[in-house]
């Protein structure tokens, strides 16, 4: 049975879509890698410039800060939107290719950019009220990139579609989030392990690293989450 017919058929449980993702991952292993090496200097660069490198200039840590609502901003959103477009299209049967994918996003970016930022603020508010409404918001209106660049849902229809996948299964995705962070965490802390054993003296390298590591791991979660949308839009028709 093909990857789309079983998520047409059923609800697939949470540890299967994990590994069918990892599987549709590792076969498209070099196509989701082109995407990530497009990424990796960005998060890169972020993370150097938290552990205070940039501190001591006054004008190097302006741009630093520039530089991190830039990523936060434009980079991790349209960095959603290009795994979205290529999980899709390998569904699909199809392939993308990473020319066409950035063309698709960039004739985008800009109501990409707007619909981020109203997920951000609102989201930040919320979870200052004791975190909960906060994880309420993130996990109903989570899959607003995937709609916007997926379904072509602007604005606040991108999250209310979200909203709409999620309705009756709140506790499955939140449970995803769960494993999933769970599962980068985990890695990201035995990557530091093993890395500051390897590497000595070098607590920068090893937090690059590690991180670019986990990274390319976490690729594999994104593609799973990308299925678990599919997965709940064919059994909400």
């Amino acid at each position: 049975m093909s990857t789309l017919s079983e998520l047409q058929s059923r609800k697939l449980g949470l540890l299967e879509l994990i590994s069918i993702g990892f599987d549709l991952y590792l076969k498209n292993f070099t196509l989701f890698l082109g995407i990530y090496c497009i990424a990796l200097p960005f998060s890169a660069i972020i993370l150097v410039g938290s552990t205070g490198a940039f501190s001591s200039n006054p004008i190097l840590l302006i741009l630093y800060v520039l530089f991190y609502l830039f990523y936060l901003i434009v980079v991790i959103p349209g960095y959603g939107a290009a795994y979205s477009i290529i999980t899709e299209g390998l569904i699909l049967g199809q392939r993308p290719q990473i020319e066409v994918i950035f063309r698709r996003i960039l004739a985008a970016i800009l109501p990409l950019v707007g619909l981020n930022l109203r997920f951000g603020i609102n989201y930040f508010f919320r979870f200052l009220l004791l975190a909960i409404p906060g994880i309420i918001y993130l996990v109903n209106n989570g899959f607003y990139t995937t709609a916007f660049i997926l379904r072509d849902q602007r604005g606040k229809a991108a999250l209310e579609y979200s909203k709409t996948l999620v309705k009756g299964n709140w506790w499955r995705v939140f449970f995803f989030y769960l494993i999933t962070g769970l599962i980068n965490f985990g890695l990201l802390r035995i990557l530091d392990k093993i890395l500051s054993i390897a590497i000595v003296n070098n607590p920068i390298l090893v937090a690059v690293l590690s991180n670019a590591l986990t990274g390319l791991v976490g690729l594999g979660v994104g593609v799973s989450l990308i299925l678990l949308f599919l997965n709940l839009e064919f059994q909400t028709r």
